[in-house]
């Protein structure tokens, strides 16, 4: 069972898909990076604080490939029953939008904390509703549940 405090919640669904990203890569099943964040360091102040600013926008916080076909995907966690379409900035919104026009797979994987489940939220689906808040049922009737399918590994490839 997954212990998620409001200091580390976000960091337990990022945490799988490292994991994910490293099997994947050392099996040789497909390409799954973390992108990094464009910041300009300007001093560094101790072994873990840094003075930056933040050089752009960055767009969603995983691409990859997968047999061939490339795709991106924005990871949230939620500790309500419902997910908030407000925690996706609008730069990341308008670049699953721009992947969606050019018929390249994005989506949202959102972790509910008090379900312990993971759900893919197709970039349709996400935009198709009205609402400012996708409750849970909605979510599980209407989107793709992700399983963890070894210690740490989500199973990605059955959504792809």
């Amino acid at each position: 069972m997954a212990n998620i405090t409001n200091s580390n919640l976000g960091m337990y669904a990022e945490d799988l898909v490292n994991r994910t990203a490293e099997y994947w890569y050392n099996k040789n099943i497909g390409l799954l990076e973390k992108r990094e964040i464009p910041i300009k360091i300007f001093k560094k102040i101790d072994a873990t604080t840094i003075l930056g600013k933040l050089m752009s926008k960055s767009f969603v916080d995983y691409f990859g490939f997968y047999k061939s076909n490339y795709f991106e995907f924005d990871v949230k966690e939620t500790s309500k029953e419902y997910f908030d379409k407000a925690l996706l900035q609008k730069h990341q919104i308008q670049r699953l939008e721009k992947l969606n026009e050019m018929n390249i797979k994005g989506f949202v994987l959102v972790y509910f904390s008090l379900k312990e489940e993971f759900y893919v939220i197709d970039y349709k689906v996400f935009i198709n509703h009205t609402k400012n808040k996708m409750d849970y049922e909605f979510i599980r009737t209407n989107c793709h549940e992700l399983k963890i399918i070894y210690p740490g590994i989500l199973d990605l490839i059955s959504y792809l």
